[in-house]
């Protein structure tokens, strides 16, 4: 059978729009990674549009919609498959600590319906609350489902309804030309078909270039004990900084931490702690039940936490990701509008605002002068000729590294600079969002690192703390320690990384290979990221990439010395070898040396003196961000072949001659 639409991702929102299309005629398979933390698993299931206070207009009204569906739609699938799919209208009770204004008290039934109860009417509902509650909202209308459930109703569905669901399938690449997809490259071969819809949550970005990250959400459920023969709460408590719900199966759903960790999983003793710590304060009774589970998952947020759906670069792929904490609120009505759009050519109103194309000048990374610069164009034709990114259909990921993602591939530093201004300023033209610090020079506040933690914003910049200055494995391991405390320090609690230096060649400052690879080994045991600055050596690099660093650095050139490629043919067989990111380190000198390193395939570049040491700092840092653009682009766009000989660039056909 030849599929009229292939779903990559096997989550709920895949499930449901192969379903919905299934049901419509359509010849449908989905191909499934397996994604236990996958967002449908790590959720709890409420359907909460109310209590979540969605400020919104488009996002409200998508959600409501999907409430509506919800009876009937569930309905439909316990009545197809047997199975229960745990959806319960309990209604949603959201206690608070502190007396609202009177004015946000008002009842506004028109909005939603919503009810707001003073300390003794929230206690008819609730009486175990705690006596720190002075009163709160009833949503009504909100509802939960169970999630597991679900996901077992909605497989049994599509399996039902003769929806092909390929197991174990990863997609590695996305082949396209001219605007279409022409298929996917996988684990297990070619896979083509006449349309595609991307729903991959998320794993989003491992694809296409979308602004979809992962929020990772720790939580645990606890046994309502056996001595209590009905359920202690009938409705979910939608806390302050935690949800509460209860389950007909006699379990209690704690909820959820949201933390910007990258693809960093398990649980952590401080995530389950201020879990537990929220939901007992809440409801005191809760300490006394016994921990059931533990589990995280990964939620798919964009910049302004709205899904992206409908219509993309492609003329046959269609997106439905970025769907963040409502994922299983939203399965219904994704399924409907994605159904309509694709097969019945029906474009829902509210696509307009959840395209990707809200996106589409902070997603590209070719800056816009690059292409539109008026300079290229005579006055007359530049408007004809002014060239849309987003239709060059160029296919890029960001760089990811230990599982975060970042939209720059440079990198830069805070050594050098003549003064904090200087380097400030440098730093904001780079566009970089990664900067390496000497930890040891912060602690003994050397010269020009004095005021660092207040000079830059730590909340947009990712940290790097370096151990320049160690000559050995052991102090290298001590001083990446104290990097990880600096970087908490700063707000950066969940920051593991650390660009290992091992130094003890003070006249050229090679790094030392065999402590580098100790070091690694060691920081990698204890939780580090571990970036390591090397040689450019090819079996070193591999041999870090299989101890479990995160990145390998090979030098252009000896560090701070501006002679720029000099490692150029090792850079290269590391570059084909490497499964991790490869980050140029050290020697680069010019804008066009680090356009020649992007060239080779490097995944990022770290530039520190070049830019620092230039006659003008700030506009080399741009010159520096501009070259690994096009040097990226140009390896994207594929190098023309040399040749021995010349080749006319006019056609010698039809030259008037006489």
């Amino acid at each position: 059978m030849t599929n009229d639409v292939l779903i990559i991702g096997g989550g709920i929102i895949g499930l449901a729009i192969a379903t919905e299309l299934r049901w419509r005629g359509a010849n449908v398979a989905v191909l499934c990674r397996d994604f236990p933390a996958a967002a449908s698993y790590a959720a709890a299931g409420m359907l909460a549009p109310d209590a979540e206070n969605i400020s919104s207009e488009v996002m409200r009204s998508l959600c409501w919609r999907s409430r509506t569906l919800y009876l009937d739609w569930t309905n439909k699938l316990e009545e197809i498959t047997g199975l229960n799919t745990g959806y319960w209208p309990c209604g949603i009770l959201a206690p608070v600590y502190q007396q609202p204004t009177s004015k946000s008290t008002t009842n506004n039934p028109s909005i939603s319906l919503t009810y707001w109860l003073d300390q003794a009417k929230i206690r008819q509902y609730e009486p175990g609350l705690s006596t720190d509650v002075v009163g709160g909202w009833w949503y009504p209308e909100d509802a939960q489902v169970d999630n597991h459930a679900l996901m077992q109703a909605m497989l049994a569905a599509a399996q039902s309804a003769g929806v092909e669901i390929k197991y174990g399938v990863a997609v590695e690449a996305i082949a396209q030309q001219r605007g279409q997809i022409l298929g996917l490259r996988t684990n297990l071969g070619f896979i083509r078909s006449a349309h595609y819809v991307l729903a991959t949550g998320a794993w989003t970005n491992e694809l296409l270039p979308l602004p979809v990250y992962p929020r990772k959400g720790q939580m645990l459920s606890l046994q309502v004990p056996e001595f209590l023969p009905q359920l202690p709460l009938r409705r979910v408590l939608f806390g302050e900084n935690v949800y509460i719900v209860p389950r007909q199966k006699r379990s209690i759903i704690i909820g959820a931490t949201s933390e910007d960790v990258g693809f960093t999983s398990e649980n952590t003793p401080d995530g389950i702690q201020s879990l537990l710590a929220e939901a007992i304060h809440l409801y005191p009774q809760l300490k006394d039940y016994p921990i059931q589970k533990l589990w995280w998952g990964f939620r798919p947020t964009t910049p302004d936490q709205l899904p992206i759906l409908g219509h993309s670069a492609y003329d046959n792929l269609t997106l439905a990701t970025g769907h963040y904490r409502n994922g299983i609120l939203l399965a219904p009505i994704t399924a409907k509008i994605i159904a309509d759009l694709i097969w019945e050519k029906k474009v829902d109103p509210l696509l307009a605002d959840l395209s990707y194309s809200r996106f589409q000048d902070k997603l590209s990374t070719i800056q816009p002068m690059l292409l539109t610069h008026t300079a290229n164009f005579s006055v007359a034709d530049y408007n004809k000729t002014t060239i849309d990114a987003a239709k060059l259909a160029i296919s890029d990921t960001a760089l990811t590294i230990a599982g975060k993602v970042f939209h720059s591939r440079l990198l830069t530093g805070t050594g050098k600079y003549r003064n904090i201004t200087q380097m400030q300023q440098s730093i904001a033209a780079s566009g970089c969002e990664i900067v390496t610090v000497a930890v040891r020079r912060v602690q003994t506040k050397a010269s020009g690192h004095e005021g660092l933690a207040e000079a830059l914003d730590w909340q947009k910049i990712w940290m790097l703390p370096n151990t320049a200055g160690c000559q050995t494995a052991e102090e290298a391991i001590r001083v990446a320690r104290l990097g990880r405390e600096m970087a908490k320090l700063l707000g950066q609690e969940d920051n593991n990384f650390v660009k290992l230096e091992v130094i003890p060649d003070s006249k050229y400052l090679l790094p030392d290979p065999i402590g580098t690879l100790q070091a690694a080994e060691q920081l990698v045991k204890e939780g580090f990221a571990v970036l390591p600055y090397i040689n450019a050596d090819p079996i070193l690099a591999k041999r870090l990439e299989e101890v479990g660093c995160a990145t390998v650095m090979p030098l252009a050139s000896p560090i701070g010395s501006g002679q720029g490629l000099k490692t150029t043919a090792n850079i290269q067989i590391i570059i084909e070898n490497a499964t991790v990111p490869v980050v140029v380190d050290a020697g680069i000198g010019a804008p066009s040396e680090a356009a020649q390193a992007m060239e080779l395939g490097a995944d990022a570049l770290l530039i520190n003196s070049a830019i620092a040491l230039a006659q003008n700092p700030p506009t080399m840092a741009l010159a520096m961000c501009l070259a690994t653009t096009a040097g990226r682009l140009a390896y994207l766009a594929g190098r023309m072949p040399m040749k021995n000989y010349a080749s006319a660039s006019s056609p010698l056909t039809g030259i008037i001659v006489g």
